[in-house]
């Protein structure tokens, strides 16, 4: 078996909330992305699912308590998450690459929404622990230690040091 590669480290500044998750949990989905991404078990994201260019595509989430990002360019994210203060620039993009309007960026409300909150309310507060409800493969063990934790509050965003198996 090949050696497990470690989670990435956030070197960057605070994330805004999103659809309500809070900067550690949109942190701590990123860093799942990526080690799918880095250990092979996710393909590394090539081309828009929107526009299907293949410029600057990086993965977006719309929820932070699951492993489902979507591919995206670089002008469509950027596009997606001005929504809210350019809704028009946003609508022009749905118009041209929406077919039937059921698509998820079609969907997308121009209002922010707190999604963290229904999901809370609905599965308790561990819902948004993306490591908890990932589809790790068999045999890996979660590297709990290398999970980002905000430093100013460490306790609110402790992890079990257990084994998945565990949990």
């Amino acid at each position: 078996m090949s050696t497990v590669k470690p989670l990435r480290q956030w070197k960057w500044g605070v994330l805004p909330s999103y659809n309500g998750f809070k900067h550690d949990e949109r942190v701590r989905g990123w860093q799942l992305v990526r080690w799918f991404e880095d250990n092979g078990w996710l393909s590394p994201a090539a081309t828009c699912c929107i526009t299907g260019s293949n410029e600057h595509v990086s993965r977006h989430s719309e929820d932070y308590s699951r492993l489902a990002p979507y591919p995206l360019c670089q002008s469509v994210h950027l596009a997606l998450h001005r929504r809210f203060k350019h809704p028009d620039a946003w609508r022009r993009i749905v118009n041209r690459y929406s077919l039937t309007g059921d698509e998820w960026f079609a969907r997308l409300s121009l209002c922010p929404v707190d999604l963290a909150s229904q999901l809370r309310a609905k599965y308790g507060a561990e819902i948004a622990d993306v490591f908890r409800n990932a589809p790790i493969p068999e045999g890996v063990a979660i590297p709990f230690h290398q999970i980002y934790r905000e430093p100013t509050s460490r306790a609110a965003t402790a992890f079990p040091t257990t084994s998945r198996k565990e949990l």
